[in-house]
């Protein structure tokens, strides 16, 4: 039988599959952004 399939062509799921991942790469990304801007405030508070 065919796997039903949405509109990006991802089954529901591989969808929450896809979600699960780029739901982490963005904190991570976020978390890092966030880590870098305090290590640069507390080298060079005037930046």
């Amino acid at each position: 039988m065919a796997e039903n399939k949405n509109l990006s062509g991802l089954t529901d799921e591989q969808a929450k599959e896809f979600h699960e991942h780029w739901k982490h790469g963005t904190w991570s990304w976020v978390m890092i952004a966030s880590v870098v801007h305090v290590v640069t405030w507390v080298y060079q508070p005037w930046f």
